[in-house]
């Protein structure tokens, strides 16, 4: 059991086990369940200038030549296979590079359909550069009636036409829109659906599709234009993910813990409210479409540049600044690929009041951002009681602490192209986490990693340079 978390839940590689001692390679050996996991791809140009490869990808034994292939496929034995397809984009520069490439993949297939006579898949996954790899009746002679997982992001109709006369009930699908129609009666159970280039002729389908998806916890929608008619309501839904979508919002999911947008392009402005979700990953140009979101429940809050980096400070500006009653309020928040001015970024973190964790990536930082922040101490003037004598007001000095409960910041500048003044940075970063200490609002981690070098802690290390 531990070895299958290793390999399975964890991701990792079955030679790492083996390596530790000739009774745990025995057991990896005589254990079929941990081989199950067979990447077939080609060696990239890199490998092979390199003369290197990976044996393992994604806990996937990685298989580019047939004798790696039968080695692998021997310790399988008889157990369902999870199978994975992959054509590597660096070598597909021509016409004639993508045909030799299939070639050498389609082999491979014919490799284990002589090996294992009739091969069992639980899982499939193809993921072809630019989707040019054409299966055609490859897969004539597999077995797919215990097949639960399904992952094509290319229109293949040969191979979805055997799936449909094999498979059950499957539990999780990617596919495009006219593949997907074909296994609509294979959906009853389905728990994870990925609906990629639906067209508008497709749309009706859809909406049949996820009305009788009953068991559906997680929905990705790419590439569609969804109209006023198709809401529906899908109380079990708990992830979604929505790209390149024209629509209103479409789906009331009060149950959702889970939202990524990028981009989303709206043609209607109204109140999303979702009580329950933890985490909103928005990249897009719009504002005022975030501004709709009531999330009372939000912890994780992820901004990214879509169109171009005026995106993010657009959208900062428009939901903290400008609005008087934010309903985002994120304990924490990261920041991707903005040009926002430090000032502006201090007073967004102002008005997030709930916010302990800021994570900033290929931003320039400066150090206008850490001497915003600076804690002030400040003339309180309080009565005892009312009375002609001004001496009976008595005065006392507080500390004035912006975004007050910050506790962690992560600044990361490696891949910024923004020149930087490290000097007065590094000196800002210090001055920031030594008086927050004497005002008793101590950072518990503070590090900057500039372009060249690597992560300084100040709270560690105290001044970094």
């Amino acid at each position: 059991m531990v070895f299958l978390i290793h390999t399975t839940e964890n991701r990792q590689s079955n030679w790492t086990l083996m390596h530790v001692c000739r009774a745990w390679r025995f057991a990896a050996l005589t254990t079929p369940a941990l081989w199950t996991r067979i990447q077939l791809t080609t060696l990239s140009r890199r490998e092979k200038k390199d003369k290197t490869r990976s044996r393992v990808s994604e806990g996937y034994e990685v298989c580019y030549k047939p004798n790696q292939l039968v080695r692998a496929l021997q310790r399988l034995g008889s157990v369902p296979l999870d199978l994975w397809i992959l054509t590597d984009l660096n070598d597909w520069t021509s016409l004639s590079d993508g045909e030799v490439l299939e070639g050498n993949l389609i082999g491979l297939l014919r490799v284990m359909q002589r090996k294992l006579l009739r091969p069992r898949l639980r899982s499939l996954r193809i993921e072809a550069c630019y989707g040019r790899l054409s299966v055609g009746n490859s897969f004539d002679e597999f077995d797919f009636r215990c097949l639960k997982v399904l992952d094509v992001a290319q229109s293949a109709p040969e191979l979805f036409r055997k799936i449909a006369r094999d498979v059950g009930d499957l539990l999780s699908l990617k596919a495009v829109g006219s593949d997907i129609c074909s296994l609509k009666d294979k959906l009853s159970h389905i728990e994870e659906l990925g609906l990629l280039r639906f067209h508008d002729t497709n749309v009706e389908s859809m909406h049949s599709i996820l009305q009788t998806s009953h068991s559906l916890t997680a929905l990705s929608i790419q590439g569609l234009t969804i109209g006023q008619h198709f809401k529906m309501t899908m109380k079990c839904l708990r992830r979604l993910d929505l790209c390149e979508v024209l629509a209103v919002w479409p789906i009331v999911c009060p149950n959702l813990t889970h939202l990524t947008i990028k981009p989303l392009v709206e043609s209607k402005y109204e109140d999303i409210c979702l009580s329950q979700l933890v985490y909103l990953s928005y990249s897009g140009s719009s504002g005022r479409f975030l501004r709709c979101f009531d999330v009372p429940a939000l912890r994780t809050l992820e901004l990214t540049a879509a169109g171009g980096k005026k995106d993010v400070k657009n959208s900062l500006q428009q939901v903290w600044m400008t609005n008087t009653d934010p309903k985002i309020n994120p304990i924490v928040f990261k920041l991707i690929d903005s040009n926002v001015n430090s000032k502006i970024l201090a007073k967004v973190l102002q008005a997030m009041t709930n916010c302990e964790e800021l994570y900033v990536r290929r931003t320039k930082i400066t150090s206008d951002l850490f001497s915003s922040l600076l804690p002030e101490k400040r003339v309180a003037t309080s009565k005892v009681k009312k009375s002609k004598n001004a001496k009976n007001a008595k005065s006392k000095e507080t500390w004035w602490i912006p975004a007050r409960k910050l506790r962690v910041f992560v600044g990361d500048m490696a891949e910024s192209r923004a020149k930087l003044d490290e000097k007065d940075l590094w000196t800002a970063a210090s001055n920031l986490v030594a008086l927050r200490e004497t005002a008793s609002a101590p950072l518990e981690a503070f590090f900057l990693r500039p372009k060249d070098g690597g992560w300084v802690d100040f709270v560690k290390d105290g001044v970094g340079i």
